[in-house]
């Protein structure tokens, strides 16, 4: 979701029957993504460790359900927790690592 659910709009879906539909729908795509996250980090050893040192500092990589705070609060402001930004680039290296693999092979192919 790109733009953020208005009251108007809640209003709206909640007129229509709708909400139920829309959160079930949110909260599937979250977690999904959140598993996805979850599973790209834990695939690579290093990473994983990563994740019970500070800031994260899970007590085991397997704690981490891949959830990453979001950018903002509820009332618009930043979120300044120290973990976002740690997390943000573990996820990060772990999709450009399995990138690489297949930009690797595409070379080999090539030649």
């Amino acid at each position: 979701m790109n733009d953020p659910l208005t009251f108007a709009d809640a209003r709206t879906l909640k007129e229509q029957g709708d909400l139920g539909r829309f959160i079930k729908h949110h909260m599937t795509e979250a977690q999904r993504a959140a598993a996805h996250r979850r599973g790209l980090v834990l695939r690579y050893p290093d990473l994983a460790a990563k994740l019970t040192q500070p800031p994260i500092s899970h007590s085991s990589p397997e704690m981490w359900n891949g959830y990453i705070p979001p950018a903002t609060d509820c009332t618009g402001a930043i979120n300044t927790a120290p973990c976002r930004p740690a997390l943000l680039a573990l996820v990060a290296e772990a999709e450009s690592r399995q990138k690489q693999p297949q930009k690797t092979a595409a070379l080999e192919e090539a030649a």
